[in-house]
């Protein structure tokens, strides 16, 4: 106990108050950020673990493990934000996009849209567990430039690991991400204000010349992650007159077969390719030219007879907010429905074969929420997810905010009001404990120049932090009467009320 006791003082010495701002090099990526004042508790980067081996103990994390964990990530940063339940961590990759683009600042159009592509689409970092809900270009000032903005959420081994706004743009020959997360709950429009604010303080102190890289290889109509069909169609551009072959390799046997095409003189190519059999497949994509670095993409493809295929690019997580969306493609007639705890909503997909769900999931609870997806001749798919809705209590009190009306002192005691949440602005003449544990505060509507008026008694459940005589904001659930005899022996009777909260009153 001794030990843990240490350990939580060492944590809350640690973090005990905001650092002031502070510019972080990276010189391998030639770029630095300076963070906002007062914001980030703690800050680590791989240089100064050494010196925050107490925060990791407290943590219940290796030194070494977190130092071989944030080199494998790629981490230079990570900063927390306890006071607002986000960490923000600047990630930099040599990884196969990084080889492929090295600059995106440099890439034409079509690769700058297959690179935006692979976040919605799936076909990369879904593999990863992200499921990417939004993903935009941002041209910044300076020599920033290009940054792709995107809103996901991250699952592993069927658990939320986190959510959160990302900003993510290849540049020096390296993948840079600068990542908001966000633990716990869903990611909202603040979090996304923070990650900006931390843009602005973003710049590159060198940019390099473009190396010699692979050919140009821009996958526009990408195999299929599921189908029933042993046919598809790829599609895309490359360099004028290149030699593209896609090689299919089957994973439950040996031997693979290849299908090849010549670019146009406009670099597009499209090429069709049989599966020899059902099964799971791997594609590869190569592009040639004489002189020139290939280039290759590869992909996994599901083919099964009578399957019904579905893309899923954005699912509920463990923990939901307010608003709710699934959504994904299907095969174009297919008719996708949701169920939420029984009650069905239906929408039958576009030409397009896109479904978008938005469900109302506001109410807090656990939602057990089942995508049903048929189309005549193909074998029904569902998907079902269990998830909870917990308000924070940030949350509760703006939801009792929104829902509170402002009643005038003689309508508060009429039964078509009783139950309903009020809100009313007056002064703490008393507050004295009962033998029920509870709290017996009077609250005044109006002050005159000999006393007060407008007299209501509050019942709480713990003890105002505010004083007698505070001017105060009251919220709470009209309860019926308070009955007292007053200084002639007469029963009077005040409007009571079930305390929610006090808030102060400048």
């Amino acid at each position: 106990m001794r030990k843990l006791l240490l350990s939580l003082a060492v944590l809350a010495l640690l973090m005990a108050a905001p650092a002031l701002a502070e510019t972080y090099a990276f010189p391998e990526i030639h770029a630095s950020v300076t963070l906002p004042d007062n914001t980030y508790e703690l800050v680590l980067t791989p240089g100064n673990l050494q010196e925050h081996t107490a925060y990791l103990a407290a943590q219940n994390m290796d030194y070494d493990a977190t130092l071989n964990a944030f080199e494998a990530d790629g981490v230079l940063l990570k900063a927390l934000d306890t006071d607002n339940d986000r960490t923000l961590v600047i990630t930099a990759l040599k990884d196969v996009d990084a080889q492929n683009y090295f600059d995106l600042n440099e890439q034409d159009e079509d690769m700058r849209r297959e690179f935006r592509m692979s976040h919605t689409d799936g076909s990369v970092y879904g593999v990863l567990g992200y499921s990417y809900s939004s993903a935009a270009w941002k041209k910044y000032s300076g020599d920033v430039l290009r940054f792709l903005q995107t809103k996901y959420t991250l699952h592993q081994d069927g658990h939320q690991v986190c959510a959160g706004y990302q900003r993510r743009t290849i540049r020096n020959g390296y993948t840079i991400t600068l990542d908001m997360q966000v633990t716990g709950r869903k990611a909202k429009d603040a979090d996304n204000t923070a990650l900006e604010k931390v843009m602005k303080n973003f710049s590159f102190t060198q940019i390099l010349p473009m190396p010699e890289l692979p050919i140009k290889l821009a996958i526009s109509s990408p195999p299929p992650t599921e189908t029933d069909s042993s046919t598809f169609t790829i599609k895309g551009t490359t360099a004028k007159k290149a030699k593209v072959t896609a090689t299919v390799f089957s994973l439950g046997s040996s031997g693979s077969q290849t299908v090849s095409k010549v670019a146009g003189s406009d670099g597009a190519f499209s090429m069709k390719v049989t599966l020899p059999s059902q099964g799971v497949f791997s594609v590869t994509i190569t592009a040639e030219a004489q002189g020139a670095i290939p280039a290759q993409r590869i992909y996994a493809v599901t083919y099964q007879r009578g399957l019904l295929p579905v893309d899923l690019h954005v699912v509920p997580g463990e923990i939901l907010g307010d608003t709710t969306t699934i959504a994904g493609t299907t095969a174009s007639g297919a008719k996708a429905t949701v169920s939420v705890n029984g009650p069905i909503v239906t929408d039958k997909s576009s030409t397009k074969s896109n479904f978008n769900f938005s469900i109302d999931t506001s109410k807090e609870g656990t939602y057990t929420i089942v995508l049903t997806i048929t189309k005549k001749g193909l074998d029904t798919r569902s998907f079902s997810y269990t998830a909870t809705r917990t308000y924070t209590d940030v949350e509760k009190l703006d939801k009792i905010r929104d829902r509170a009306k402002k009643i005038d002192y003689s309508n508060l005691k009429k039964d078509a009001n009783q139950g309903k949440t009020v809100v009313n602005t007056g002064y703490i003449t008393d507050i004295s404990a009962t033998i029920a544990n509870e709290w017996v505060v009077t609250f005044a509507l109006n002050k005159t120049g000999s006393g007060y008026k407008n007299i209501i008694y509050v019942i709480a459940n713990e003890q105002p932090i505010l004083e007698v005589g505070d001017k105060a904001k009251l919220y709470g659930t009209i309860s019926g009467t308070y009955s007292l005899l007053n200084e002639n022996g007469d029963m009077k009777t005040y409007p009571r009320i079930i305390a929610d909260f006090f808030e102060a009153v400048d």
